[in-house]
């Protein structure tokens, strides 16, 4: 099997939401596109809206970024060809990515939020697209080439043949941590995009690539545990896929961090990952819920039975060996002699870390007993003090031995965070 299978995608309300009886803030939409010679162009996309008081059409905001988004892929397609003496090269294809189709989504979108807010007799236009706040993620898939472009805290991981996962785009951390995200309602919304491209070499090259909104990667303890959940979302079969992509994606967010969750997943070559997992949930392959004290997603993976394949269920909490005080150490070091900018922007990678145990949705010590697996992790944990919920002081933190570099954005991260600020009004 050659080039690209069609995406799969699905959606899920977060199980926090669903309690409070709260619509879904999260979209995401696939699409099957041909550019002007013909070629087939795969297009997936999420969007994550903003959601609470300030945004209150933020689920609308979202809904339509995906549309629009794949509505400005499909418009520049049928103007370009991908063969021929006549078909742009890859930096033109990369320089669109990056510039032009941010520009051309953003003034879709405000064009359309704006026509909404008109629906809803709002008063000033000036302020309309505020209301709709949302992120967007987005990957085109060309067949000797993929690449990305968005904005905001999706992620985008890649799985090759032998089951291991790469995270390839995420958010950078904004100045001063917390959990401020870029937004299609700024007016700088099109240089706040990320983008890339890779092109496919061999042609047959066998991968998958998987994109999410954030709610899937908080529900990880560790950056390590969301590239293994990564590769067995992607071992979904063609057969009953959607329901058994729902099915994960719901006890995802009932056992993970509760926000809404959305994904999309495409395959290349004869991408088959090592483990599969049966077409049918089965309830009674579950594994126990997780303590109530470690709500937050420790892992995932296959069961074996016959082979392996009988059905999927969460990792349970595993005894982990005493973490050896050398690890963390190591971690401080390589901080602390490091490039000094670097500090901030290594913590702040970390966001769902520091927001879990300060929420006790994230206990410190499976991160602690982690320590040689996830040492960065097991120095959050050992800078968390439970009793302020904040960070560690006198002879606890004196005992780590922190340069003041790495005291400062520690400390930094242990603020309690705050909504996002709306766009200074004009």
């Amino acid at each position: 099997m050659s080039g690209w299978r069609p995406p799969l995608q699905a959606r899920r309300v977060g199980a926090a939401h669903q309690r409070k009886g709260r619509s879904c803030q999260d979209a995401v939409a696939v699409a099957r596109c041909r550019s002007r010679d013909g070629q087939p162009v795969e297009v997936m996309a999420v969007a994550d809206g903003h959601g609470g008081e300030h945004y209150p059409f933020s689920d609308v905001g979202s809904a339509l970024a995906c549309e629009q988004a794949l509505l400005a892929v499909e418009e520049q397609l049928s103007l370009w060809s991908l063969q021929g003496t006549q078909a742009p090269g890859l930096d033109a294809w990369a320089h669109w990515l990056g510039a032009e189709l941010p520009e051309r989504i953003h003034s879709r979108w405000l064009a359309r939020v704006r026509q909404h807010g008109q629906q809803q007799s709002m008063d000033s236009e000036a302020e309309v697209s505020r209301l709709y706040g949302t992120t967007l993620g987005v990957v085109v898939m060309a067949p000797r080439w993929w690449g990305y472009t968005g904005l905001g805290d999706w992620d985008l991981v890649r799985v090759d043949a032998d089951g291991q996962g790469a995270l390839l785009s995420e958010e950078e951390a904004a100045v001063g941590g917390g959990e401020a995200t870029g937004s299609l309602c700024l007016e700088e919304a099109a240089q706040l995009f990320r983008s890339g491209l890779e092109p496919i070499s061999p042609p047959e090259a066998s991968f998958g690539l998987l994109l999410s909104t954030d709610g899937i990667r908080k529900s990880c303890a560790t950056d390590a545990d969301f590239l293994v959940l990564a590769a067995h979302l992607m071992a979904t079969p063609a057969a009953g896929a959607s329901e058994v992509l729902c099915a994960n994606l719901d006890q995802i967010t009932s056992e993970g961090s509760g926000d809404d969750v959305s994904v999309a997943m495409a395959l290349h070559g004869s991408f088959s990952p090592p483990c599969e997992v049966t077409p049918a949930f089965d309830p009674s392959m579950k594994a126990s819920p997780l303590p109530a004290r470690r709500p937050l997603l420790f892992g995932a993976l296959l069961v074996a039975s016959t082979g392996l394949g009988a059905g999927w269920y969460w990792l349970q909490q595993r005894s982990l060996p005493s973490p050896p005080a050398a690890a963390v150490r190591r971690q401080i070091d390589q901080l602390c002699q490091g490039p000094a900018g670097a500090i901030a922007g290594t913590l702040s990678s970390r966001r769902s870390q520091f927001t879990g145990l300060r929420q006790g949705r994230l206990a410190a010590a499976p991160l602690l007993r982690g320590a040689d697996l996830d040492p960065l992790g097991a120095l959050i944990a050992s800078s968390f003090d439970p009793a302020t919920g904040g960070m560690v002081q006198g002879e606890a933190l004196g005992a780590l031995s922190l340069c003041p570099l790495l005291a400062a954005a520690l400390q930094q991260q242990w603020q309690p965070p705050t909504i996002p600020d709306l766009p200074a009004r004009r």
